[in-house]
């Protein structure tokens, strides 16, 4: 092989390279920290579950934050960022019910899309929503999952997008009466599970 046609399969593999490593460098959303992206999605929310007749309230709530992970493996952490989700479940009694299962998942996908929101519908066989999604222009995105169990998860930018660590994070009380006993909250900041 010739110096010229190495040297270009060089720099060929190198770009290749670069390309490949700022691809998978950490997604951060400079517009919260942690605190103020899960303000933010209790908001988005309480407003989109105000839309609801009936709304049976929720059995739980749980807040997880996780290390701000990047990489092609996912296994290098960004220190002092961290990713928020947020899920709220619904009492089992109310899985099976048409309002919960069926008209909930469709009144929600409207009121997004009439909100301007990026709203996506995913369809089961049968035609019944499984899932329904918005993402707001800020990255706040709500996910409605029709499965086993009925539940609205909420994160940034549609999966793991970080944000700056809050050293003093707190959470909101919880939305539809869910009881401190199936309350899950970190406390003070990221819960790197030690």
């Amino acid at each position: 092989m010739s110096r010229a046609r190495r040297a270009g399969s060089i720099a060929a593999v190198a770009a290749l390279g670069l390309a490949a490593s700022a691809c998978t460098g950490p997604e951060v959303n400079e517009e919260f920290n942690d605190t103020e992206a899960l303000a933010a999605m209790e908001a988005f929310l309480a407003e989109s579950i105000a839309e609801l007749e009936g709304f049976p309230g929720f059995q739980s709530r749980s807040v997880e934050l996780d290390a701000c992970g990047y990489g092609v493996d996912r296994n290098e952490v960004l220190e002092g960022h961290d990713t928020v989700h947020l899920s709220y479940v619904f009492p089992e009694a109310s899985w099976e019910d048409p309002l919960v299962r069926e008209a909930y998942p469709e009144e929600l996908a409207e009121f997004w899309e009439a909100q301007g929101h990026e709203v996506e519908i995913d369809r089961d066989d049968t035609g019944a929503v499984s899932h329904v999604s918005a993402v707001r222009e800020d990255g706040i995105g709500l996910y409605y999952r029709v499965w086993g169990q009925v539940a609205i998860e909420a994160s940034l930018g549609g999966g793991p997008e970080c944000v700056e660590a809050d050293e003093d994070f707190t959470a909101p009380e919880p939305l539809g009466g869910v009881q401190p006993d199936h309350d899950s909250v970190p406390q003070g900041g990221f819960d790197d599970g030690g």
